[in-house]
């Protein structure tokens, strides 16, 4: 990471853990559909980020995940936003686009630029690979488009990827869908930052999968 943006993550993360100390963290909890524990020591909220539990110990603000050795600043920065953030709200049902979410036209470039166009290179030509990908990690086949897979992210976060081979007469296309209800639950900014940690999952996946091909 560059050292600016590391620098801004890290002042992002000091203020969200000091706002989550005058919180109430069990109805935080509550609302982020996440599971609250009292301990003797302390507080401990447990919210499924990418299917895998991951423990957030109060007042201490430590992170802990059975399958990492460290939880990265990103990803500890987005689960402190989005305990604060949420307000509860249940699904909608309906898939939109970013750039239909209320303020996301004025983001929607680099939300294109960071998190679908590095899929339309990778992928653009080949569903069966982008299927095989995704399903490896988690993602459930829809049937949308060439090729689709939905992923629950967060408890009141589920997103759909939806791909669209290339061909003659028209060039390759993925789109990332939200249901209606994501801006109750994270910042158009936070959206953006989490739709790029998906996409960063699958091409990671991808050459893991192509270095297994290569041997």
């Amino acid at each position: 990471m560059e050292l600016t943006k590391q620098k801004n993550y890290q002042q992002a993360f000091d203020l969200a853990s000091a706002s989550m100390k005058g919180l109430d963290l069990e109805e935080r909890a509550g609302k982020a559909g996440a599971l609250y524990q009292k301990g003797m020591d302390g507080d401990e909220v447990i919210v499924h980020f990418f299917s895998e539990p991951y423990h957030i110990r109060f007042p201490q603000v430590e992170f802990y995940s059975p399958s990492k050795t460290a939880v990265s600043l990103v990803a500890r920065t987005i689960l402190l936003h989005y305990l604060i953030t949420s307000d509860g709200s249940p699904l909608s049902g309906k898939w939109v686009g970013y750039k239909d979410i209320s303020g996301g036209l004025l983001y929607a470039s680099v939300f294109g630029r960071r998190v679908t166009e590095p899929l339309v290179k990778k992928f653009g030509r080949s569903a069966k690979s982008f299927m095989d990908v995704g399903t490896t990690l988690g993602g459930k086949p829809g049937g949308v488009g060439d090729a689709s897979l939905a992923f629950q992210v967060l408890p009141h976060i589920p997103l759909q990827y939806v791909l669209w081979e290339g061909d003659d007469e028209f060039p390759p296309n993925v789109q990332l869908l939200f249901d209606a209800s994501v801006d109750h639950h994270l910042t158009l900014e936070d959206i953006v930052v989490l739709g790029q940690m998906a996409t960063r999952r699958l091409l990671h996946s991808s050459g893991k999968m192509q270095d297994m091909d290569d041997d």
